[in-house]
């Protein structure tokens, strides 16, 4: 029998307190597949530790000196890519915005940092920690170009890359747009929501991956630029046009008789809760043709098979190009399937649906 090999995870902690420091290398010495191999006590320190010690995923602490997390979050994505995670304690909405904000600077999840020894949750929180690093550690990012003033820049492109598909019609009847977002999607979000019009006319429904933690302020961040309002749904309501919907924290979300249902989840096998599948199979079953799916950045195939249904149902389907994608993971393999309809960055899918709907 062929022994099972376990890939050592290589691990650089960046956080500006001692104590936090501790907490972080204490949990991760108990998982013996994990290494730290250096600790930073700013951004700045974390930028150089990274270029030298090439770890395999960082841990970031938001609020430093020197550097803070997200400026330390864009450099490395520039100069030497890696899955970065954001893990701090939140306590006020302002820091929950912050931390979301990592999203779009290029982290690939956000956390609370865990509790520590004598807390309840402590063993919990830990597992979480430890499970995530690990997780991320296979995560391929891509690396990022900086403008002018040191932001994130994307490569994006101009022109309509649409695989051959006879079965892909625009549907100018539509009655919604449902989305399924992951690692890499919020940037993704902020491109697709700044650009759609406000006049636009379907609801939307989004699942987004994300910390449970962090759902309300998700919504609170997305509604500082999007053109559309966001919601957290709920049980029972009819989407209305112009309205973009979020299921609650801890539940899925989907569509049964016109109707959003938001469900628990405690007896569906899903490895995800959301689950972007559940959401695009339900519309699928409902609108069929009448309806728009589309796929960002994100890790994993959460969202293929449901995309693949909508489009079989007749809906037109998107996926987010690899060129604009942070992680080709979600859209990658809806693309192997022949899922999609389109290949676009956010950026021309938001123009695309403006010309077809908002008329």
């Amino acid at each position: 029998m062929k022994k099972e090999t376990h890939k050592l995870v290589r691990v650089l902690i960046a956080d500006d307190s001692s104590v936090g420091r501790r907490l972080l290398a204490g949990i991760l010495s108990q998982d013996p597949f994990i290494e730290v191999v250096a600790m930073a006590t700013d951004g700045k320190e974390a930028l150089e530790l990274t270029i030298k010690h090439k770890p395999d995923v960082v841990s970031m602490d938001i609020n430093m000196p020197v550097m803070n997390g997200i400026e330390a979050t864009r450099r490395i994505m520039s100069e030497s890519p890696v899955p970065v995670i954001i893990v701090s304690s939140i306590y006020r909405n302002s820091d929950v915005l912050t931390a979301i904000s990592e999203l779009e600077a290029g982290a690939v999840m956000v956390l609370p940092k865990p509790h520590g020894p004598g807390h309840e949750s402590f063993e919990s929180s830990s597992a979480k920690y430890i499970n995530s690093v690990k997780l991320m550690s296979d995560v391929k990012v891509v690396r990022r170009q900086l403008n002018g003033n040191g932001t994130a820049k994307k490569i994006t492109t101009n022109h309509l890359r649409i695989p051959h598909s006879e079965t892909c019609k625009v549907n100018n009847k539509a009655k919604i747009v449902v989305i399924g977002s992951s690692a890499g999607g919020p940037e993704a979000l902020r491109f697709f929501l700044t650009q759609i019009s406000t006049e636009f006319p379907l609801p939307i429904i989004l699942v987004q991956h994300i910390d449970s933690n962090f759902i309300n302020g998700f919504v609170s961040w997305l509604n500082t630029f999007s053109n559309i309002r966001a919601f957290i749904a709920q049980n029972g309501e009819k989407p209305e046009r112009g309205k973009l919907y979020l299921p609650p924290p801890d539940s899925h979300i989907a569509i049964v008789n016109g109707t959003i249902t938001i469900m628990n989840g405690d007896n569906i096998n899903s490895l995800h809760k959301p689950s972007v599948d559940i959401l695009f199979k339900s519309v699928a079953r409902y609108y069929l043709e009448n309806s728009v799916g589309i796929i960002f950045s994100g890790m994993g195939r959460d969202g293929a098979d449901g995309l693949k249904m909508m489009k079989d149902s007749g809906a037109f389907t998107f996926i987010q190009d690899n060129e604009s994608s942070l992680i080709y993971g979600m859209p990658g393999e809806a693309l192997k399937i022949g899922a999609a309809c389109a290949v676009l960055s956010p950026k021309e899918m938001a123009i695309k649906l403006n010309h077809i709907y908002s008329k």
